[in-house]
C-alpha cells in the first residue's frame, strides 16, 4: 500500500472497479437482531452518543451530547463539567474515548482533551503541552498507536499527542474533516469535498488524492486488518489490503464500520444501520425502530465479550450474541390478550384470543388479523381450546370449543357443527383433538372420546367414560402404542385400549395409590409419554406403564414440547422451564428474562417450520428459538468492589482511594461493602456471593450487586471476598476482594500492654517492697521495744544469782566457759556465754573482740587494736568490730 501512496493520482485505473460489489436491494432482506435500548429512560444522561468504549475494567463508557456515562450494567455513574469545579470535565459535550497503554482513560471533548484520573475519579486537562496549543480545541476523534501515542482530529487538524510527554504536533490541517481513522499505521482522514489524506507514521509522508471520492469517510477493520474505502474508489493495479463498501441504497453515505467477524461488518449511516456480508455480497438493513433519531448512527463499538453497541442520536442499542431473546406479539393490538389456543400449520399461525375471537398469522406476515366468523356461528361466550387443519375436509379448521365440535372454512366462513351423542352427565365442551393417520379423528367431550370422519365430519363412533371415570373434564388425548391415553382434570391419567375398548387407571411406580393431580397436557417422545400436572412434570414408560416424577417444583406445567435435540420446554404457571433429560437439569425463565408473559396457558404450545417454539399466554404470545436460548455465555463477570463506607453514629462516608488492603481505626468498625459483576448480556440475572473471612462462617449468596453490611467488626484482620457468575451460571474464577484490619484503640496496642504489664510488674515489686518495709518496720518497732526494755533494766541476773548493775559495769571478758564482769569496785565470774548474754545488754554495751564486751560509757580512746577504758584498762579491738564503736 505504501508504494501506491507515492504514486500520482492521473495513474489510478478503474480496473479493480469492475469487481466492486453492486448495490444489493435491501427493501425484503432485513437482519433479525435483538436489541437492548439504552436512553435517557434508562438513566442515560443524553440520548445524542458520540463514542463508546469498554476499558480494562469492563466498565462502558458512553459520551454523549451532554456529560460522560460509566454503565456498569445496572446504573449510570454520570460525569458532568462545572465551572466551579477544576477537577471537573472540561466539556459536556464528549465527543471521543481512547484508552492509552498504561490504561489510562482520555476523552476528547468540545473544550480540549482530558485525562481521567481512576484514583480520585477527577479530571485532569494536559495545560503543560509542548508543541501544538490543542488545549482548547475540539477533539472528534481519537485512535491510539502502536508507540502509544494518541492520533486525533481536532478542530480539523491531525494532530498526534504523546501521553507520557504532553507533546502534541500538528500533522496536517483540513477544513471541514470527515473522519480519522488509523489503518496498518498509516493515518486515513477524508473531508466533504472528496479529498483523502494519508500519512504514513513511520516514513511521515503526507500524500493527499483529491476529490477521490465524495462525503465519505475511510474505515479499518480489526478483523480482516483492511481499509475499507467506497465503492467507486479507484486504486492501483497492484494495490493490495483494500476492501470494498458496498454501495448503499438511495446512495446513502456509510459513515461508520464495524467488522463483527472476517464476513460480516456493520455500516453506519444517517438512514440507519446495515449488515454487509463480504462473501456473498449480500447487504441487509437492521431494524433498531421507526424513530429518524435512531436511525442517524454515530459510533459502533464491539466488547470483549462480543456484544455490539450502536450509539444514536436516540440513544445506545446493545446486541448481545448470548442474551437469551423472547419476542413478544400481541394477538389483538393494544390489548393484554389471553391465548388459549395455538395450531400452526403449512400457510400460518392459528390463535385464540380468548373471549375476543379466532385469528391468523400468514407465514409472510407479522400480524395476526382476525378471522371473521360467520354471523350464524355461536360467537356468543364461545372458547376455542384445541384446533386442528384436516385439508381431507370442506371445513379444514376443526375446533375444540364449549360449544363442541365445530369445523370452519376460513376462507368462506362456511362452518359445520359435528353433533355428539351425549350421555346424561356428558357435557357438549370439547378441550381436545387428536388427529391420526387414518381417515378419523378422535375428539373429546367432557366424558367420552369419539371417532369422526374427516371428509364427511359425521361421527362414527362414541365412547363414553362416565361409567369408568367420575367426573373426569378430559383435558387432553394422545395415541401411543395402540392405546389412547387421557389426562383428567380431577382423576388422573387412564388407558383407553383402542383394539379391546378397556379402561385402565394408571398409578404412581412402586405405590397403589392412585395418581389423581390435574393433568393438562401429554407429549409422546419415542415410547416415553410425558405429563404436564399441576405438581410439576411426569413421565410414563411405556414398557412399565407407571408414572414417575421428573420436576416436583409444585410448577403446574400447562403445555410440553420438545425441540429437535430433545430439549423438553413446558409453559408453567411460573414462566417457561426447560429440561435436558441426558443430564436431568432444569432451567427457569421469568420475567427478569425478558418474558412479558409471567403465566403461560394450556392447549397454548407450537412449533413453527423454523423450529421456533410459541407460547400462549395471559399476556399475549411469547416466542423463542431454543438453540439460542440454550446457548451458555462463557464470558466471566469482571468482578470489582465498588465502594467502602464507614457508618458511624452520626454519618456515612466513603473510603476514596482503597486498593487491596485498608486499615480502620476501632472507632470506624461498622461498615459496608458495595460490589458489582460486570457482565452486559442479563445483567438482574446475575449471581452473586460473598465472605467476610474471620467473621462469616459460610459464603452469603445474593441475586443483585448490592451492599454487604458488617456492625461493630471487633479488632483484628479480615478479608472480604466477592464473586459473581453470569446469567448462565458462569463464575468468575477469582474475584475480587479487600483485605481489612481494624486497629485497636491506643490502649489495646502492644505498647500499651507491654505498659500494663511492666505496670503491673512495678506494682508487684512496689507491693512487695512496700510487704517488706512494712515486715522491717515491725521488726524495729519490735526491736525498739526490746532496746527499750533493755533500757530500763538497772541489773542483770546471772547464773549464780548475783546481781550486776549496768551502771557500774566497765566491760565482759570471756575465758573459757566463764566470763568475768569488772565493775568499778570488783569483778564477778559466772559459768556463761558471750553470745547469750550479749542479746541481754542494752545498746550502749557493744562487742569490740570476740572475747569482749565493752560499755560505751567508760571507753576513753581506741587505735586500731585496742581500746581504752577508764582509768586504765586496754582491751583488744578485733578489725571485724571496729564498725561497732562508730
Amino acid at each position: 500500500m505504501k508504494n501506491c501512496l507515492h504514486r500520482d493520482i492521473k495513474r489510478f485505473i478503474t480496473a479493480i472497479a469492475l469487481f466492486i460489489p453492486f448495490y444489493v436491494s435491501t427493501q425484503n432482506l432485513e437482519s433479525s437482531y435483538f436489541f437492548k435500548s439504552i436512553t435517557t429512560e434508562q438513566g442515560l444522561s443524553n440520548n445524542v452518543v458520540f463514542d463508546i468504549h469498554q476499558d480494562k475494567d469492563g466498565y462502558i463508557w458512553i459520551a454523549t451530547n451532554n456529560g460522560l456515562n460509566k454503565y456498569d450494567g445496572y446504573a449510570m455513574t454520570i460525569y458532568f463539567h462545572t465551572s466551579k469545579d477544576s477537577t471537573s470535565i472540561s466539556s459536556n459535550v464528549i465527543r471521543s474515548i481512547v484508552e492509552d497503554e498504561q490504561g489510562q482513560l482520555w476523552f476528547g471533548t468540545k473544550n480540549g482533551l482530558n485525562r481521567f484520573n481512576e484514583k480520585t475519579q477527577s479530571f485532569e486537562k494536559p495545560t503543560y503541552l509542548k508543541g501544538a496549543s490543542i488545549a482548547n480545541w475540539e477533539v472528534m476523534s481519537m485512535h491510539l498507536d502502536r508507540s502509544g501515542h494518541i492520533w486525533m482530529n481536532a478542530s480539523n487538524h491531525i494532530v498526534v499527542f504523546d501521553p507520557k510527554t504532553s507533546e502534541a504536533n500538528i500533522v496536517y490541517t483540513s477544513k471541514n474533516m470527515l473522519g480519522l481513522t488509523l489503518a496498518n499505521q498509516i493515518i486515513w482522514a477524508s473531508d466533504d469535498k472528496g479529498n483523502i489524506f494519508s500519512y504514513d507514521i513511520k516514513s511521515k509522508v503526507l500524500t493527499k488524492r483529491e476529490e477521490a471520492f465524495n462525503h465519505s469517510a475511510v474505515h479499518y477493520g480489526d478483523q480482516s486488518k483492511s481499509l475499507w474505502v467506497p465503492y467507486n474508489f479507484e486504486a492501483d493495479s497492484d494495490s493490495h489490503g483494500l476492501k470494498y463498501l458496498p454501495q448503499l441504497p438511495n446512495h446513502i453515505n456509510p459513515k461508520y464500520l464495524l467488522e463483527i467477524d472476517t464476513q460480516k461488518s456493520w455500516i453506519g449511516t444517517n438512514n440507519g444501520l446495515f449488515e454487509y456480508d463480504s462473501d456473498k455480497k449480500s447487504l441487509s438493513k437492521i431494524y433498531l425502530g421507526n424513530s429518524t433519531l435512531i436511525n442517524q448512527i454515530r459510533s459502533l463499538y464491539k466488547d470483549n465479550a462480543g456484544g455490539i453497541w450502536v450509539g444514536t442520536l436516540g440513544g445506545v442499542f446493545h446486541y448481545d450474541p448470548y442474551r437469551k431473546v423472547f419476542k413478544h406479539h400481541d394477538v389483538v393490538e393494544e390489548l393484554d390478550d389471553i391465548i388459549m389456543g395455538l395450531h400452526a400449520d403449512k400457510d400460518g399461525i392459528y390463535a385464540n384470543a380468548l373471549g375476543k375471537g379466532l385469528y391468523f398469522r400468514p407465514n409472510d406476515m407479522r400480524e395476526f388479523k382476525e378471522i371473521i366468523l360467520p354471523k350464524a356461528f355461536p360467537q356468543q361466550g364461545l372458547f376455542i381450546w384445541d384446533m386442528e387443519t384436516v385439508s381431507e375436509s370442506s371445513f379444514p379448521l376443526w375446533m375444540a370449543t364449549n360449544n363442541g365440535l365445530l369445523c370452519l372454512d376460513p376462507k368462506t366462513s362456511v362452518y359445520k357443527k359435528v353433533l355428539i351423542p351425549l350421555t346424561e352427565n356428558d357435557e357438549e365442551v370439547s378441550f381436545t383433538l387428536l388427529d391420526t393417520d387414518m381417515p378419523f379423528l378422535w375428539v373429546a367431550s367432557h366424558r367420552g372420546i369419539h371417532k369422526v370422519d374427516k371428509k364427511q365430519g359425521e361421527l362414527l363412533a362414541s365412547f363414553p367414560l362416565d361409567v369408568e371415570i367420575k367426573y373426569p373434564g378430559i383435558q387432553k388425548i394422545i395415541a401411543l402404542d395402540g392405546s389412547i391415553f387421557i389426562a383428567t382434570e380431577s382423576q388422573g391419567l387412564f388407558r383407553f385400549d383402542i383394539s379391546s375398548q378397556g379402561i385402565s387407571k394408571l398409578y404412581l411406580k412402586g405405590n397403589t395409590q392412585e395418581f389423581v393431580s390435574p393433568i393438562w397436557d401429554l407429549y409422546v417422545s419415542e415410547n416415553m409419554l410425558w405429563i404436564g400436572t399441576n405438581d410439576g412434570l411426569y413421565k410414563l414408560d411405556i414398557k412399565d406403564m407407571f408414572i414417575e416424577p421428573v420436576i416436583e417444583d409444585n410448577q403446574v406445567v400447562f403445555s410440553i414440547t420438545e425441540d429437535t435435540s430433545g430439549t423438553f420446554w413446558l409453559g408453567s404457571d411460573k414462566g417457561i422451564k426447560s429440561y435436558d433429560p441426558d443430564n436431568e437439569k432444569t432451567k427457569y425463565y421469568t420475567t427478569i428474562d425478558g418474558l412479558k408473559n409471567a403465566e403461560f396457558n394450556r392447549k397454548s404450545v407450537i412449533k413453527d417450520a423454523s423450529n421456533n417454539i410459541w407460547l400462549g399466554g395471559a399476556k399475549g404470545i411469547t416466542t423463542f428459538n431454543p438453540e439460542l436460548i440454550k446457548k451458555d455465555n462463557p464470558n466471566r463477570p469482571y468482578v470489582h468492589i465498588t465502594d467502602l463506607r464507614i457508618a458511624t453514629s452520626d454519618s456515612t462516608f466513603s473510603i476514596p482511594d482503597f486498593n487491596g488492603d485498608i486499615t480502620l481505626p476501632w472507632q470506624h468498625n461498622t461498615i459496608e461493602l458495595d460490589y458489582v459483576g460486570l457482565n452486559y448480556t442479563n445483567p438482574p440475572q446475575n449471581s452473586y456471593r460473598y465472605i467476610m473471612e474471620g467473621r462469616d462462617p459460610n459464603w452469603v449468596t445474593a441475586n443483585k450487586p448490592n451492599t454487604a453490611r458488617y456492625v461493630k467488626l471487633p479488632v483484628g484482620n479480615y478479608t472480604f471476598k466477592v464473586n459473581a457468575a453470569n446469567s448462565d451460571g458462569i463464575w468468575n474464577t477469582e474475584g475480587d476482594f479487600l483485605e481489612i484490619t481494624i486497629r485497636p484503640p491506643y490502649w489495646r496496642t502492644k505498647t500499651a500492654y507491654l505498659l500494663y504489664i511492666l505496670s503491673f510488674l512495678g506494682l508487684v515489686w512496689l507491693f512487695k517492697r512496700l510487704k517488706t518495709y512494712r515486715k522491717r518496720i515491725s521488726q524495729v518497732e519490735q526491736e525498739k521495744a526490746v532496746i527499750a526494755k533493755k533500757v530500763e533494766q538497772e541489773f542483770i541476773l546471772l547464773n549464780n544469782k548475783t546481781k550486776v548493775y549496768l551502771k557500774d559495769l566497765k566491760y565482759i571478758k570471756a575465758a573459757g566457759n566463764y566470763l568475768e564482769f569488772y565493775t568499778l569496785d570488783k569483778t564477778l565470774i559466772d559459768r556463761n556465754k558471750l553470745k547469750l548474754l550479749e542479746a541481754q545488754l542494752p545498746p550502749n554495751f557493744i562487742r569490740t573482740h570476740r572475747s569482749y564486751i565493752v560499755n560505751k560509757n567508760y571507753i576513753i580512746s581506741a587505735n586500731s587494736a585496742s581500746v581504752f577504758i577508764k582509768p586504765d584498762v586496754e582491751t583488744p579491738l578485733s578489725r571485724s568490730f571496729k564498725g561497732s564503736l562508730k
